[in-house]
């Protein structure tokens, strides 16, 4: 079969760093790996990498992309399937109004959609969008047998891990599909398809930007399960990682085709187990890899030890953060966030004397939090900052579509139910590292009050931070400057300027930036 794949445009705001992250959609990329190995005909349409520095209005904020007309313009005429990606919530207005134009100009093709959106909201997706087959958690086996069974012509209530829309629009499951364990047998990436050198080129990793980079996965899934993060949704709480060896040999291939010298590493918790971390740290060392790697979406303190951190430095990776999320004990209960604060600190000064950059993040505002939780969380961020770490990200508590904070607040009338969500719900889930967009979802504490906590929050951290080490001020402003930077804080800081120039173009143009 003939299988379009879509990565839509992405929300971006110039006061919200994160959402100039701009990085190759790596679950996409597994997609083609795992339909081109079952003997699919495979087309991509990435409208990030194919309109990267264009930018246009949608809403209170803008879509950094292609437009929905190009996208369609772009869809061959001979797909069978077209499915699209779709991870943020937030993002859904955008994304349902590019469904219903997809759907306009090819009203026989089949329609999926899949990512962290459908399989938490699968009924909105179908009340709200045309959508025929809504994929859940994990796609690549899914989506294969999907295909299976269409081209045998057998109903698709046979295949387990898909929502599907009943004679009402409403969500019929056909199952719980199990994670795949045979995790060093999913067929690679197939990177052919996207822009690579686009991305690398308009130089807006995740992390640092440390040389040509490309994201990639050394284990799947996390085996924690905090109540406000989605991941227990989609993944569910198995750990999965894989063989060191055939990631470096991934790695390895990277460097051939593409000339890769930066390895960011999506993974949701890749330091678990130290003797993974070791010998896939000593197979780097024994090839001689000169490389660097990075965990920009925060680890875990448990594994680290001195002798552990020289390895990791040794072998190229520079800098990572942890997630403690908050300072306050009976909020670390509350929210099932497994973590020692005393493990944490030791960690921390482990990874800095090995010369590691360390970077937290932090979560505030969370529905039951008053002043008593919150200074404690200042203590963590003085503490961490004192110690030396070089960058924190605290973000406003956002309520992830069915994790269990969402469902409390949803008991609680909140939140109203799924099918009475409306846009301005899930765009205000956007604004969570925005501090001109704080919702705040804690009856105690305002928008505003929020805003100030975190402000402060930042004054605090960097307050001190910049006092004991200056030299860190002046870096962060030469990496606005220069295409290389020396962390992860100068990457940002030259992202929200890069992105502030082109979004005044577009404003002052009154039509897209490019």
């Amino acid at each position: 079969m003939h299988v379009v794949l879509i990565h839509p445009p992405q929300m971006v705001s110039a006061t919200n760093a994160v959402s100039t992250v701009t990085m190759p959609p790596l679950g996409l990329a597994y997609l083609c790996g795992s339909l081109e190995a079952a003997g699919h005909k495979v087309s991509v349409v990435d409208a990030v990498g194919e309109g990267l520095g264009r930018y246009h209005p949608f809403g209170p904020h803008h879509l950094h992309g292609l437009t929905d007309e190009e996208i369609v313009a772009r869809i061959p005429g001979s797909a069978d399937v077209i499915g699209v990606g779709l991870m943020f919530s937030c993002t859904w207005p955008a994304t349902r109004e590019l469904l219903r134009k997809i759907r306009a100009a090819h009203p026989n093709k089949l329609l999926v959609l899949g990512g962290e959106h459908v399989t938490a909201l699968p009924r909105i997706t179908f009340l709200q969008s045309p959508v025929d087959v809504g994929v859940l958690g994990e796609g690549e086996e899914t989506l294969v047998e999907l295909l299976a069974t269409i081209v045998a012509g057998r109903p698709l209530t046979e295949v387990v891990g898909l929502a599907l829309p009943g004679p009402a629009r409403e969500a019929i499951y056909t199952g719980k599909r199990e994670r795949i364990r045979a995790v060093n047998d999913i067929p690679l990436p197939s990177w052919r398809h996207f822009n690579l050198e686009g991305y690398i080129v308009f130089n807006q990793p995740h992390g640092a930007s440390r040389g040509r980079f490309i994201p990639i996965l050394a284990t799947r899934g996390c085996p924690y399960r905090c109540a406000f993060c989605a991941s227990a949704t989609m993944w569910t709480q198995r750990w999965l990682p894989r063989s060191p060896r055939l990631v470096v040999d991934e790695m390895e291939l990277y460097i051939r085709n593409y000339r890769i010298q930066d390895f960011q590493f999506e993974d949701q918790t890749a330091i678990v187990q130290r003797d993974w971390v070791w010998e896939f740290c000593n197979e780097i060392k024994r090839r001689g890899l000169d490389i660097t790697w990075q965990l920009p979406s925060g680890t875990r303190s448990e594994a680290m030890d001195r002798e552990l951190a020289a390895l990791i430095y040794e072998t190229g990776c520079h800098e990572f953060a942890y997630a403690p999320e908050s300072g306050s004990a009976e909020t670390l209960m509350v929210v099932h966030k497994m973590v020692r604060l005393d493990r944490l600190y030791t960690s921390a000064q482990v990874a800095l004397s090995a010369g590691i950059r360390v970077g937290i993040f932090i979560i505030l505002g969370f529905p039951h939090e008053t002043w008593r939780h919150i200074w404690p969380t200042y203590q963590l961020i003085a503490h961490m900052a004192w110690l030396g770490a070089h960058h924190v990200n605290i973000g406003a508590f956002s309520p992830q579509p069915n994790t269990e904070l969402y469902n409390e607040l949803v008991a609680a009338g909140r939140i109203p139910p799924e099918a009475k969500l409306d846009d301005q719900f899930f765009l205000d889930l956007f604004g969570y590292l925005d501090l001109t967009q704080i919702k705040s979802w804690n009856p105690r504490i305002g928008d505003r009050q929020l805003t100030l906590i975190i402000v402060m929050g930042y004054l605090l951290f960097f307050g001190l931070s910049f006092l004991r080490h200056p030299r860190r001020l002046v870096a962060m402003i030469a990496d606005v400057f220069r295409a290389r930077s020396e962390g992860k804080l100068g990457k940002y800081a030259r992202s929200i300027v890069s992105v502030s120039r082109q979004l005044q173009k577009t404003k002052s143009k009154g039509f897209d930036c490019d």
